[in-house]
């Protein structure tokens, strides 16, 4: 299990890579979200929250055919992570923190 902390603009977020699905979780959540394999209920969950979860978060999580490539590519944890960490840099947010479990 691989566990990153990113933050962009002040908020602090944790990604967890764990058997090749990827967990989102922030301080809005009261649970981590499954991002790949994509949940179920994902969109179902930001429009239950009441404003609370912003909806660009919709945005942010919506890959590209190439991306979801890269992505079912990916082998390892470690090859996941990798790509969580570039796409994560690209769109503004720092590694703080990364734990190998």
């Amino acid at each position: 299990m691989i566990s990153l902390v990113f933050s962009v603009n002040r908020e602090v977020f944790r990604i967890t890579i764990d058997k090749k699905r990827i967990w989102y979780l922030d301080r809005k959540w009261k649970k981590s979200i499954r991002l790949v394999p994509k949940d179920e209920d994902f969109l179902r969950k930001i429009s239950m929250s009441r404003n609370t979860i912003p909806n660009t978060l919709t945005e942010a999580f919506n890959f590209t055919e190439e991306e979801q490539k890269e992505y079912d590519k990916a082998e390892t944890d470690e090859a996941l992570a990798d790509i969580v960490i570039k796409d994560c840099r690209m769109k503004g947010g720092r590694l703080l923190k990364r734990e190998n479990g």
